[in-house]
């Protein structure tokens, strides 16, 4: 099969965009890592399909949804590492674990940023009030919803082996989207969120995005944050 061309459009951040990289990585797929500034998305946006990012372009041809985008990569890496078909289930079963993280941990991250999603006005995550709603959500997610996920995904890994979440061997997509997950909870940079909280709360996934940070495809990737060289 002919590689295709391919450029991965997001931010200049990690977020949604990062599992993809880190699939094209694994696969070792050439593909342009556009990183666009937050003035440009203006007049981007109206052009893509659903006026969102990540946006993947494929010999010139625009695609949206990262989940569809993510396994797609899967679908074309030549080792057929990624998304094996014997390990569809298993695959499918842990990025849906890892969505419910994500879904969960939604309304305490989304509140610091359209709290009038959630019912207050704009403007309300600035004020004494907000800053206090905020941080009391975001602390409390973290004692008592993110260990419950966390354990999930550890027995996971060990049920499958003790190194990735759904094969002995190789890293799946599953753990693309994982890491990249796990990750932004120890970067330091979402307010009222101990950097330390996996660490604290199961070590052993700590070691676990380790291991994948460290694998040639990756090591170097990252500054900060765990995993980060």
């Amino acid at each position: 099969m002919t590689t295709p061309s391919i450029k991965l459009t997001y931010f200049d951040i990690e977020g949604r965009g990062e599992p993809i990289r880190l699939a094209l990585k694994l696969a070792q797929l050439p593909f342009e890592d556009e990183r666009i500034k937050f003035p440009e998305w203006q007049e981007l946006k109206p052009k893509t399909p659903y006026g969102q990012l990540p946006l993947l372009t494929v010999d010139g041809k625009m695609k949206s949804q990262s989940d569809a985008m993510i396994r797609w990569v899967g679908s074309i890496d030549p080792a057929n590492a990624l998304y094996p078909a014997e390990k569809l289930y298993e695959i499918e079963e842990a990025m849906g674990v890892i969505n419910d993280l994500s879904a969960s941990w939604g309304p305490s991250m989304y509140m610091g940023m359209r709290p009038e999603n959630y019912g207050y006005p704009v403007g309300f995550a600035k004020t004494p009030e907000g800053i206090e709603k905020i941080s009391s959500m975001r602390k409390q997610w973290i004692e008592t919803q993110l260990p419950k996920f966390l354990t999930h995904l550890s027995d996971m890994i060990e049920q499958n082996g003790g190194t990735w979440l759904c094969s002995g061997e190789k890293p799946t997509i599953a753990d693309c989207q994982a890491v990249a997950t796990l990750r932004s909870f120890t970067r330091g940079h979402i307010d009222h969120v101990d950097s330390e909280c996996i660490n604290k709360s199961n070590p052993k996934l700590v070691e676990y995005v380790e291991k994948f940070c460290s694998l040639p495809e990756i090591k170097g990737s990252y500054t900060n944050g765990i995993g980060s060289s």
